[in-house]
């Protein structure tokens, strides 16, 4: 394939890159605000080099880590970063769920494959969110069928995320103050659209 036909793949390349990058960033915030609340405390880089630096040595495992270029460094930065999900605390494994809901393991099997529950997968092992734990499973449900065809980990960050429409509150911490289901799974909803608008516009 000559350089002319393969130049616009490349740029529509770049801008999804570009795109995810920028939500990865933001997610990232989402993140840390998440851990520093169960009183661990991390570093704060300043910058994007900064923020790649920072999660290399995560990756890693040491502070004299290296960066990994292109795609196999984005996909070992991802999983460095779902390893930390677990470390924290922030995703719990389908055993410790179940037993919450007083359910078998793979009684979450079908209940995923219904959309009624997402997990992030951790090497070879389902994790799902924390916040699952002392909710009631149908408003889980409710909340999770909103959020549509969405990817596991942006799930995830509408979980965490403390929302300006829930006063500042992350889902759980906004329906155990007493905020209608309704209107979490409106703000679901919502999330969902504009991800997938997201999405499309670097697609485009």
């Amino acid at each position: 394939m000559g350089t002319d036909l393969s130049t616009p793949v490349l740029l529509r390349r770049i801008a999804q890159l570009e795109a995810t990058v920028g939500r990865l960033s933001e997610d990232l915030g989402t993140l840390r605000t998440a851990v520093s609340k169960q009183g661990l405390q991390l570093p704060r880089p300043r910058g994007v080099r900064a923020r790649v630096a920072y999660t290399d040595s995560v990756a890693a495992g040491n502070s004299h880590a290296q960066a990994i270029g292109g795609l196999a460094g984005a996909t070992a930065r991802g999983e460095a970063a779902r390893v930390q999900w677990v470390k924290d605390g922030l995703v719990v494994s389908g055993e410790e769920l179940a037993q919450a809901w007083g359910l078998t393991r793979q009684a979450l099997a079908p209940a995923a494959d219904r959309g009624e529950v997402f997990a992030v997968k951790v090497g070879n092992r389902l994790y799902y969110p924390q916040a699952f734990l002392g909710m009631d499973r149908e408003a889980v449900a409710s909340i999770c069928r909103a959020l549509g065809d969405l990817g596991a980990s942006e799930k995830l960050m509408f979980w965490l995320r403390e929302h300006g429409a829930l006063a500042g509150k992350s889902v759980a911490a906004a329906l155990e103050a007493g905020t209608g289901l309704a209107k979490v799974e409106r703000l679901a909803a919502a999330w969902a659209r504009e991800r997938g608008v997201s999405r499309v516009a670097a697609a485009a």
